[in-house]
């Protein structure tokens, strides 16, 4: 039983964080698809080249 100290030893080995990075990803995949998405409802008359400039520059937002 435990006695209320934490004990790192009892987790999995690796796996918590992996979990994490991988929930990252995956947040970061979905707010990327949003804001295609938005850009091509709010900017319709935009042209494809400006498009993926704005999702370049939003990419290199997200990463910071």
């Amino acid at each position: 039983m435990s006695d209320g100290n934490f004990n790192k030893s009892l987790l999995p080995h690796g796996g918590y964080s992996s979990g994490v990075r991988a929930g990252e990803a995956r947040m970061k995949s979905r707010a990327l698809q949003a804001f295609a998405e938005m850009l091509s409802e709010t900017m319709p008359d935009a042209t494809e080249e400006e498009r993926q400039e704005k999702i370049l520059r939003f990419r290199e937002l997200l990463n910071k």
